[in-house]
């Protein structure tokens, strides 16, 4: 005979198993998570290989060939750019990537809205939530 005890502890981790993921932080309405890149400019992104993610101080991200690390000297949703150090292996992609890394040291402001994330700067840039960095 199975006591009543067991079955509520039963049903409790199972329904425990079911709680959702908890969320990324966010800091000013950006949450701090992993981007790949949909559009830039009023162009559709050729592939969907460049990717960004913010924390609290840094921009970290990767182009088709070369990764960077910046440092964002203000407090999102606002960001200034500084430190931006990125890889140098050869690229057939690179136009592609140096318009993505140009429009990343131009970058300004950021904001969350809708499950898209706008970069904007003289160029802005569109993201959405994926590919983990």
């Amino acid at each position: 005979m199975i006591r009543p005890a067991a079955i509520a502890a039963t049903a409790l981790f199972g329904l425990a198993a079911c709680e959702p993921a908890p969320t990324a932080t966010v800091a000013g309405n950006v949450p701090l998570e992993s981007y790949y890149m949909v559009g830039i400019g009023q162009d559709a992104a050729p592939e969907r290989n460049m990717a960004i993610r913010f924390t609290e101080t840094q921009i970290i991200g990767s182009g088709p060939c070369n990764s960077f690390t910046a440092t964002n000297a203000a407090k999102l949703p606002a960001i200034e750019v500084t430190n931006f150090v990125p890889t140098s292996a050869p690229c057939k992609q690179s136009s592609t990537e140096q318009r993505f890394f140009n429009a990343i040291r131009g970058a300004t402001s950021a904001d969350f809205n809708g499950g898209v994330l706008l970069v904007k700067g003289p160029t802005y840039m569109q993201f959405e939530p994926g590919r983990p960095l």
